[in-house]
Order: structure tokens, then C-alpha cells, then sequence
């Protein structure tokens, strides 16, 4: 059967209807600044989203990429979605200390010493997953769509593009052999199994 041209061109063009999201290049459209006590989002098209910081509420650290910015001040993280053009916060505790951060053009990964935090640009939220008594981050690795942590005892996912974190206990005794990732799949290589973790999909799957 021949499979008609124009079918090809959408395919390869990532058009192709269900894989229209996942395939779109995003490029940088957001800017950040501050002024007044007040940080801009400042998006391609029309408007400007305002956000008032508290008093004695400082900016550390400023990033941005694709459709999605990220603020880190003395209290709380801050995400802009570019799609919606408004700011999400998620407060930090007095005694959380940020470790590490990431920001793809759809999405944001922060770790901390008493958790891990993500922020979906597309859909305007945070998430926030802490971490056990005893349990330690051992490898990260964050793509555009998708970021895998593995600790001591489980691989948390997380997608830009469905819910939050998605948590997979560890076999005792297991090591990572290896891990292979691109924009929207992780596969981790264990001494016993192999597990993948998906964009589109809010579960883990093991394959023999």
C-alpha cells in the first residue's frame, strides 16, 4: 500500500496528530527581569505578567529557556509559563537549601536538601516530592520533556506533559549499569532489569 506524500511530510515534520506536542521545537520565547521590588515575565506576544516580591524577599537566581522561566529568591520558587503568561510559586521551608536546577523549555527541576520540586510550563503547576529519612540522591539526568532522579531506593519520574512525580521502588541490591535518555524517554540499565519512564505516560514499566 502506498502511503500517501503529504502523510509522510506531516509525519516527518512532527505533525502527525498525538505526537504534535512531544515533537514541536520550542524556541526561546520569555524573558525575565526585575525592577521595584517586582519581576516581569515578558513573553514574545502581547502582555506583561507582574509579580510582587515580599519585603526583604531578595532574587538569587534568574533562567529562562523555550516557553518557561524560573525564579529563585530567599523564600520560595517561582515559575512563569509563557503559554499562560502568569507566575506559580511554591514557598520553601527556612530549612531547605536548593542544590541544583534545571530548566528545559517546557519544564523545571529543582533539588533541595529536603526535597525535590518540579514545575510544568504548559500546565501552570508545581510539584514537590520529599525525600525519605536515610534516603540520598545517587543520579539525575533531565531531558526536555522528562527528568528521571534515582536514589538509594527508588527512580522518580517526572513529565512535562502529564502529572507529577511518579515514584518506582529499587530492587535491593540493583546498580545502575547505565542510563540512555533523549527529549521524551529514560531507560535505566540495573544489574537485574531495565525500567523506562515515558513523557506521555504517568507510570514506569519494567522490561525483562
Amino acid at each position: 500500500m502506498r502511503i500517501p506524500v503529504l502523510l509522510l511530510m506531516m509525519v516527518g515534520l512532527g505533525l502527525w496528530p498525538g505526537h504534535a506536542l512531544t515533537q514541536e521545537v520550542v524556541t526561546d520565547q520569555v524573558s525575565i527581569t526585575s525592577a521595584r521590588g517586582q519581576l516581569f515575565g515578558i513573553t514574545a506576544g502581547e502582555g506583561i505578567a507582574r509579580q510582587e516580591l515580599a519585603s526583604g524577599e531578595d532574587v538569587l537566581v534568574v533562567g529562562t529557556k523555550g516557553v518557561t522561566g524560573y525564579v529563585q529568591t530567599t523564600s520560595r520558587l517561582l515559575g512563569f509559563s509563557g503559554r499562560l503568561q502568569r507566575w506559580i510559586d511554591m514557598n520553601l521551608s527556612s530549612a531547605e537549601e536548593v542544590l541544583k536546577w534545571t530548566v528545559t523549555p517546557r519544564m523545571i527541576i529543582v533539588q533541595g536538601r529536603q526535597a525535590v520540586y518540579g514545575f510544568q510550563s504548559d500546565l501552570g503547576r508545581w510539584k514537590r516530592d520529599p525525600w525519605g529519612a536515610g534516603e540520598t540522591l545517587v543520579k539525575s539526568v533531565v531531558h526536555e520533556n522528562v527528568g528521571v532522579l534515582i536514589t538509594n531506593r527508588r527512580a522518580l519520574g517526572f513529565s512535562a506533559l502529564t502529572g507529577g512525580f511518579f515514584s518506582q521502588d529499587l530492587p535491593s541490591g540493583n546498580s545502575i549499569q547505565d542510563i540512555q535518555g533523549n527529549d521524551n524517554v529514560v531507560i535505566i540499565h540495573l544489574s537485574g532489569l531495565m525500567l523506562v519512564f515515558r513523557s506521555g505516560l504517568a507510570i514506569w514499566a519494567e522490561l525483562p
